[in-house]
């Protein structure tokens, strides 16, 4: 008797470790059949006559030839020495709209806290830009903030894209900068622990450049609510932003392993981003369309 029942779990073990193995081998299945996500990035453009006839040709160009599903602006569509006039607003969202793939745009601080008045600067930028990327057919479901309603995010191939108002420069009012950082954060935070589950991937598209040395510590607020939610997320994270004006790729929290910093060229240079989260790190950069 004993013997047959030592038969019965040895098999009841045996059952166990086959479904487990297949299990496994389907869900590894189901990964490999997910379709990479492709998109192209730019930042800091137009700035001036000549890069706004470049953004032009750029645009052009993009529409021949790229494959990216979306293209994100990543803020300041201006230089930051010349006046916040609606006209320069105008201008970019006429431009923007030639592309033939939905674009999302997010805040710089040159047309908005830079400007003399930056709550009519912000006044514009919503005027023209807020929720820009419904101006296309877009598959996936875009969601907003219900606290701040520019920061928007959705979910693409098991990959959680997420746009906030991240901008540098200058404090006009402590209060607001420092709401705007917390709201920002908890919104980061919160998707992560909601979609932890349905997510391989994240990718979050700011603006500034928030490890400038005499800059990091206005920023604080901010990092010390994305920094350990990206922890506890424990999966690739891309922080991907504008500002600087030079190419930096690092990982620059060398005690958060699973975060990428990009800083983006300005001007209109190709950038084409492709996140496969069947690779163990999905993400990967190629500066043509």
């Amino acid at each position: 008797m004993n013997f047959k029942f030592k038969q019965i779990g040895l098999l009841c073990v045996l059952f166990y470790i086959v479904i487990s193995c297949l299990d496994t081998k389907n869900k590894n299945a189901n990964q490999q059949n997910i379709s990479p996500v492709v998109f192209s990035a730019i930042g800091d453009v137009p700035y001036g006559d000549v890069k706004r006839t470049e953004l032009i040709d750029y645009i052009k160009e993009h529409n021949a030839k790229s494959r990216s599903e979306f293209i994100i602006h990543l803020g300041d569509i201006k230089p930051g020495n010349i006046p916040c006039n609606e006209y320069l607003y105008k201008d970019v969202d006429s431009i923007l709209r030639n592309f033939k793939t939905p674009t999302f745009i997010i805040l710089g601080d040159n047309e908005f806290n830079d400007c003399e008045d930056p709550d009519e600067a912000f006044h514009l930028w919503k005027k023209y830009f807020l929720h820009f990327n419904e101006n296309w057919s877009f598959d996936y479901t875009v969601s907003y903030q219900k606290e701040r309603i520019e920061n928007f995010s959705w979910i693409e191939n098991k990959v959680l894209f997420i746009g906030i108002n991240l901008v540098g420069s200058l404090v006009h009012d402590k209060n607001e900068w420092e709401q705007r950082l917390t709201d920002d954060g908890n919104f980061i935070q919160e998707l992560l622990v909601k979609e932890k589950n349905r997510i391989e991937a994240v990718v979050v598209f700011a603006h500034a450049n928030i490890l400038i040395d005499e800059e990091s510590s206005k920023f604080k607020i901010f990092t010390d609510i994305f920094l350990p939610a990206a922890k506890n997320f424990n999966k690739p994270v891309l922080f991907l932003h504008g500002d600087g004006h030079v190419w930096l790729l690092d990982k620059p929290w060398s005690y958060e392993h699973n975060i990428t910093r990009v800083q983006v060229e300005a001007g209109a240079i190709p950038l084409q981003i492709t996140v496969d989260t069947s690779l163990e790190y999905p993400f990967i950069f190629s500066k043509s369309f």
